[in-house]
């Protein structure tokens, strides 16, 4: 028996071939998409013996998921990139792609449906994608619209402790603000112990922290970060829309 013989046993006869051009095959097989289209699922060099084939959807996947979603964000390519490789997927030039033994083809496909299906279903997911954007977002605002207060990233006031880093410092007189963003509760107790240190140092400064969302800290690290900071912005939304005239009130 052949291997596509096996293939078709293994799918209990309710599969199909068909030759898009020659040495490639679609595949015609009940896996589908959330609307019931057909995943597009491609094999190609299917010589038999222990040549590997490359099973592949032709760009399909990522041209699906562009009519709803864009990766356009390093972030959002670095989702993508990892949903594929944790499954154990390629991908080159928009094509993903799996390259198995003859033997191992069945699961193979079943595993390479699994993931177009993650990768086509990302716009489902977009709240958890906007939320991992959080420091993206934050620091592309503060380069792009606060630049005449001259920000600069990853500072260290401390010299010998790189353990205190300061996301943004923006060079303003009489005293430079120390920017954290900040997006859950390891975060806010960095920030807290970093301008605790700060100030212990008697560095002159004022603290701004940036939360994602100040609702989500538990009770008592809202307390510690509140006694820390000099003034904090209760999410990203109230920084943007608060954060020019804040800062022109500090430069004035």
């Amino acid at each position: 028996m052949n291997y596509l013989e096996l293939l078709k046993e293994q799918f209990n006869h309710k599969i199909s071939l068909s030759e898009k051009r020659p040495g490639i095959l679609q595949l015609i097989a009940p896996l589908y998409h959330e609307d019931g289209d057909l995943v597009d699922i491609f094999l190609e060099n299917i010589n038999g013996g222990q040549q590997k084939i490359r099973i592949s959807d032709h760009g399909m996947a990522l041209m699906r998921l562009s009519y709803s979603f864009d990766i356009d964000t390093p972030n959002k390519e670095r989702i993508f990139q990892k949903i594929i490789s944790e499954n154990g997927i390629s991908e080159l030039d928009g094509n993903l792609y799996l390259e198995v033994q003859p033997e191992s083809l069945y699961p193979g496909i079943l595993q390479f449906a699994y993931t177009v299906a993650k990768v086509t279903n990302m716009q489902l997911y977009r709240r958890e994608v906007i939320q991992s954007l959080f420091y993206e977002q934050l620091f592309d605002f503060i380069e792009t619209s606060l630049k005449k207060y001259n920000p600069r990233s990853s500072t260290f006031p401390i010299l010998e402790r790189d353990d205190l880093e300061v996301d943004y410092q923006f060079e303003i007189k009489p005293k430079p603000i120390f920017l954290f963003g900040v997006k859950d509760a390891s975060k806010a107790r960095l920030a807290t112990i970093s301008c605790l240190e700060f100030q212990r140092a008697k560095l002159p400064f004022k603290s701004f922290i940036v939360h994602e969302d100040f609702t989500e800290l538990g009770k008592k690290d809202q307390s510690r970060i509140t006694s820390a900071a000099d003034k904090q912005f209760v999410s990203l939304p109230d920084f943007i829309s608060n954060a020019e005239q804040v800062l022109e009130r500090e430069a004035a």
